[in-house]
């Protein structure tokens, strides 16, 4: 009889101790230390052919990570395919921003040129992917026509 408790004590205790130690693991949800954060999509003024229009447009990704990331061979499209490569831009750690802007201009080291004759992002309703160089998925961000709104914070885990 004892021989018998002592088994199923210690298989109580190995069923409780597994369980205790699973479920942290598959009840957290990793946040993306790297992801789009935003998206002006859709920005409001009159298009008077300037470029100056097509730079209110823009996506914006933040690094919640405690190490700066080149972004070189990152990639970010949309559903239609128009995707950006980046090259050396640094995006830095712990809540730093970069910019990227549909538009012609000058890349700084916060913000960074599509180079794209055209509006990329459609209004209504597109989905932003990021990738790493090798071409895995890090985050998307998505959204759908919403009168008035002509942007979007993305969520954390889409």
């Amino acid at each position: 009889m004892r021989r018998t408790v002592g088994i199923l004590t210690a298989v109580a205790i190995g069923v409780v101790a597994s369980l205790t130690t699973a479920a942290p693991a598959t009840a957290r949800t990793e946040t993306p230390d790297l992801r789009v954060h935003s998206v002006q999509y859709h920005p409001n003024g009159l298009d008077d052919g300037s470029g100056t229009l097509l730079n209110r447009e823009w996506l914006q990704l933040i690094n919640r990570s405690k190490q700066a990331i080149n972004l070189r061979g990152y990639t970010v499209h949309n559903n239609n395919g128009r995707t950006y490569r980046f090259g050396d831009v640094v995006i830095p750690a712990n809540g730093g921003r970069v910019w990227l802007r549909s538009g012609t201009g000058d890349d700084t080291a916060r913000t960074v040129y599509w180079n794209n004759g055209d509006f990329v992002w459609n209004v209504n309703g597109d989905k932003a992917f990021l990738r790493n160089r090798k071409g895995q998925s890090l985050h998307t961000c998505s959204w759908n026509y919403v009168k008035g709104r002509d942007w979007v914070r993305c969520p954390v885990n889409p």
